[in-house]
């Protein structure tokens, strides 16, 4: 059986992690535990020059020994158009978040979302002009595109990105919390009690539509709850009111707990390419309300509560209505963990590879006997 070898695009590593970057994190992962298991591929990593070192790099990606760190003098979109393009050349390069070197074909492209297109408000000039010069130059070239859920790839083809091409569909997992601790020492330092808070993550990205849920919270009259949002306070919110407690930035053991603390946890999003967040909190038993909107309905089915990103009475209605309804929440919490469960990150790697399979197969020259989805 031929040997094929994989290249990941490392630029992910040298910069503060998003969910996107998560998503590169985990994906890589789980190749490599298909790998050490046997499955008939090569997999090495390229990082710019601000990249970690490479026990740094083995260590957050559980990288074998036996793969190749290539390394670089340059750093940001001049390393990764410019170098990676040339960053061995026999190999499929694999560029999991969002970008990837126009020049190169041999490549598959995973792009979240539409976001700079559906809400480019939330991003600045800069970052809004690259992405729409380069990645539909990039999805019309790179050998395999895909996207993260059926919405997402809706919206690229509406947008026209990639032109009429058709995007494989490869969803988050949600199995990397199984191995987190939850740290409960964050409750009693923001005067928590389990049961006892809502909890949102207070991205200030206008997408994320969080101004609106504070709306939505204030105008709950009476004794509530407090809603804790994780993440720095913005400087035009007020910072004294006793029901809004903003975390600062929290590690992965201490975000478990407060999902798993919380009565409620809140994603009020105008659009999500896929909707982590919303997952996570549900393997973590907790109940979830969150919009009608991108593909959060897709991704949370019948386990969540639905409310419209725009009306923010109804929001007010929903909050009040489900925090005094324990038996509601215990139905939607057992919904949540069954939801959670069906998306594996060894799933997502399988589907990835079998793409990977079937886009050598069908170029010119391909080798019939390349399975790398096998094992």
């Amino acid at each position: 059986m031929a040997m094929t070898g994989l290249l990941i695009n490392g630029r992910f590593l040298s910069r503060p992690a998003t969910g996107v970057d998560r998503t590169a994190s985990e994906l890589v992962r789980a190749l490599e535990r298909r790998r050490q298991a046997g499955a008939p591929f090569t997999l090495s990593i390229a990082v710019p020059a601000d990249g970690p070192a490479d026990e740094e790099i083995r260590r957050r990606l559980a990288l074998g020994q036996d793969c190749a760190i290539h390394r670089s003098h340059f750093r940001g979109y001049a390393w990764e158009q410019l170098v990676l393009a040339f960053v061995a050349r026999r190999d499929s390069l694999v560029s999991l978040c969002n970008m990837g070197p126009v020049l190169r074909r041999r490549q598959l492209v995973l792009i979240h979302d539409t976001q700079v297109h559906d809400v480019p408000e939330s991003y600045n000039r800069a970052f809004r002009l690259t992405y729409r010069l380069l990645q539909p130059w990039l999805a019309r070239r790179a050998q395999s595109i895909a996207t993260v859920s059926q919405h997402s790839a809706q919206r690229l083809q509406h947008h026209g990105i990639g032109g009429a091409r058709h995007f494989a569909v490869l969803p988050n997992g949600i199995d990397h919390f199984d191995a987190i601790a939850a740290d409960e020492a964050i409750l009693p330092r923001l005067g928590l009690m389990p049961g006892g808070y809502l909890l949102a993550i207070g991205a200030k990205a206008r997408h994320k539509n969080i101004a609106m849920l504070i709306a939505a919270y204030r105008a709950w009259s009476g004794h509530k709850p407090p809603l804790v949002l994780v993440g720095a306070p913005w400087p035009e919110i007020e910072q004294n009111a006793p029901d809004l407690i903003w975390t600062d930035r929290v590690s992965d053991g201490e975000l478990k707990a407060l999902y798993s603390g919380a009565r409620l946890f809140l994603l009020p999003s105008l659009t999500e390419g896929f909707g982590l967040p919303a997952l996570e909190a549900m393997a973590c038993g907790c109940p979830v309300l969150t919009s009608h909107a991108g593909a959060l309905s897709e991704c949370c089915g019948d386990a969540a509560a639905y409310c419209a990103p725009d009306d923010a009475p109804g929001w007010t209605a929903t909050m009040v209505q489900l925090a005094d309804q324990p038996q509601k929440l215990a139905t939607m919490r057992k919904a949540g963990l069954a939801q959670a469960a069906l998306f594996r990150w060894d799933v997502t790697a399988a589907l990835m590879l079998r793409l990977l399979d079937e886009t050598a197969l069908s170029a010119p020259g391909a080798q019939p006997d390349i399975c790398l989805a096998q094992g």
